[in-house]
């Protein structure tokens, strides 16, 4: 099942996503109500007749309508509603934006068939981050309206209301991605610390950019208003360098077929979780999976049949850890995890067995009927090791004492290993490196 579906497919009664996403959608059905509520022809008369509010709402509205996703990127592209609402708001108000915004957001959900608990969850996601930038605002007695609009005081700048803005502004990334962040780690059983740590770099380079453009959109809009459409081009160059860098940043860490991640970024990550157990006292699992007789499906079915075996594993192999454990392919049909707080080998041996069982199986690819088995290698620091590389070659040796064995599952241990060693040296020097393609391994 893919992202999209995921998010889309309703979340169980009574779960915490469930109460989360309806709480937000109370909390902005109260807000709108008493924001647009009693709302006349005269005051939409009167905003319409702003020549400044149609250059900036209607690319707010196509943009939205119509996002601009970069190829092979995630994501809705409805970047320019941060400049444009921000904009807007600090403008005329909380009243006009919230009713435009409503509008738009039900429309495009409309359009692109959301599912009605995605869809709603969308509005209220931008009518309490409205509420939130200009709950900051009014603090700084920053109250604009229609027939009242606000922007900055000439000729001098005024340091309280540069402060206002950019306080406003965080508050508008904060609550629109934090609320984004919460019912993603709900759905995906992610940590939300893991969530924001990995999309940190996309929001400062795309986010406090769009932010930062917004003071400058209104005032073109108040003094230069039929230049406004000058920011378009600009606006569309941007999000698309940005992501585009975002996205090769991630493709660097990632292994294209799995997508899970990479050498480097396992070892950044196993690094990073042994020197947190010298902190913590705590111990770090690796594991290391190898596929049996995965030669023989290539041979049999071919590398296609192949690929999606693997893709069959990643997905068992990520149903199985925890949120905060890490799952990499180093290559071929090798596979490691990170398991963090393992106090010992004996805990490291039973959630081996435990994710040995969940990787097992049978599995329909093409037509054909293919059997699932692993061996399965354990190291655990700081017991066998405080060195992410030594830790990784001991838990190699041991899935291949398990794979040699039969017995699925083998827990480093430097007496057998001594005596493996010596019993096997040819395989020993070439399990060394564990970059060597699975295909020129002992099947």
């Amino acid at each position: 099942m893919s992202q999209t579906e995921d998010r889309n497919e309703r979340p169980q009664l009574g779960s915490p996503l469930w109460w989360y996403i309806w709480g937000v959608v109370t909390a902005a059905a109260v807000v709108t109500s008493v924001v647009i509520g009693g709302l006349r022809g005269e005051y939409l008369s009167e905003l319409g007749s702003s020549p400044a509010f149609w250059l900036v709402a209607l690319p707010m509205a196509v943009t939205a309508l119509r996002p601009v996703v970069p190829k092979g990127r995630s994501g809705d592209g409805t970047f320019a509603l941060v400049v444009f609402l921000f904009a807007l708001l600090m403008h005329f108000g909380l009243r006009p934006v919230v009713l435009l915004c409503v509008v738009t957001m039900f429309v495009r959900g409309a359009l692109y068939r959301q599912a009605l608990h995605r869809n709603l969850f969308n509005v209220a996601q931008h009518v309490l981050t409205l509420l939130a930038a200009w709950a900051v605002l009014r603090a700084f007695s920053i109250n604009p309206s229609v027939a009242h609009p606000w922007a900055f005081h000439e000729p001098q700048i005024n340091f309280v209301e540069l402060a206002a803005v950019l306080l406003a502004g965080l508050a508008y990334l904060v609550v629109n991605n934090g609320s984004v962040y919460v019912a993603v780690a709900m759905l995906e059983r992610q940590s939300l610390w893991r969530i924001v740590r990995d999309d940190a770099r996309h929001l400062t380079v795309v986010g406090v950019a769009m932010v930062s453009l917004a003071p400058l959109v209104l005032v073109v809009m108040v003094h230069l208003w039929p230049f406004v459409p000058l920011f378009y081009p600009a606006l569309v160059s941007l999000y698309h360098n940005a992501t585009l860098s975002v996205a090769r940043e991630h493709d660097a860490l990632h292994d294209s077929l799995t997508g899970l991640g990479n050498r480097e970024l396992l070892h950044r990550e196993g690094s990073k979780a042994l020197e947190a157990i010298t902190r913590q006292g705590d111990g770090v699992a690796i594991f290391m999976l190898d596929l049996d007789k995965f030669k023989d499906v290539n041979d049999t079915l071919g590398h296609s049949a192949g690929d999606r075996l693997l893709q069959v594993v990643t997905e068992r192999l990520a149903a199985a850890v925890r949120p905060d454990d890490v799952v990499a392919r180093l290559g071929g049909d090798e596979f490691v995890v990170i398991v963090h707080e393992v106090p010992d080998a004996a805990t490291a041996r039973v959630a081996a067995v435990r994710l040995l069982d969940r990787v097992n199986g049978t599995c329909e690819i093409d037509g054909a009927s293919i059997v699932v088995a692993a061996s399965l290698g354990v190291a655990v620091g700081p017991a066998h090791g405080v060195e992410f590389d030594a830790l990784l070659r001991r838990a190699d040796r041991a899935m291949y004492i398990a794979k040699s064995s039969g017995c699925g599952v083998a827990v480093f241990d430097p007496r057998r290993d001594e005596e493996w060693r010596h019993t096997s040296v040819d395989l020993d020097a070439s399990v060394e490196d564990v970059s060597m393609p699975r295909a020129e391994r002992s099947g």
